[in-house]
């Protein structure tokens, strides 16, 4: 009886993991994802009032598989990283390498290219399983 009692307890508690601290996942999902984007051609291009290039396009490939609305706010990398640590943002776009100096301030995804990632908010662990979930089916490898 004990043992199927920790099965059971164990099978609850895995299915909200991992949770998000601020629960950014379900802010996406009842409102929109909200990335931040530092332009940083060929990651991100601002063109006639559109954003583009390679990480616009992964972001919003990911938000249609999720049924996510989207919407991107510019703005510099300090700027990004502040609504990020404040949890006004869910991501930020712009061509980091994995070394970034922000990652002290930030989370990061894993690579989707060997060497870029995206910032994330620390302790959102649902959006980032979801966002890696993604990458690792659309990366080049």
């Amino acid at each position: 009886m004990k043992n199927i009692l920790f099965i059971l307890l164990l099978v609850s508690a895995a299915c909200d993991f991992p949770k998000d601290a601020e629960g950014s996942w379900v802010d996406a999902q009842n409102n929109y994802l909200k990335v931040g984007v530092s332009i940083n051609p060929p990651f991100t291009i601002s063109e006639r009032d559109s954003l583009k290039g390679m990480e616009i396009d992964l972001l919003k490939k990911f938000a249609g598989k999720e049924n996510l609305k989207i919407r991107f706010f510019e703005g510099s990398e300090s700027e990004l990283i502040k609504k990020l640590e404040n949890y006004e943002l869910h991501v930020i776009a712009g061509g980091f390498d994995k070394k970034t100096l922000w990652k002290q301030k930030a989370g990061t995804t894993s690579p989707y290219d060997k060497e870029h990632v995206f910032l994330i908010a620390k302790g959102e662990n649902q959006l980032l399983k979801k966002l890696e979930t993604h990458i690792f089916q659309n990366s080049n490898k």
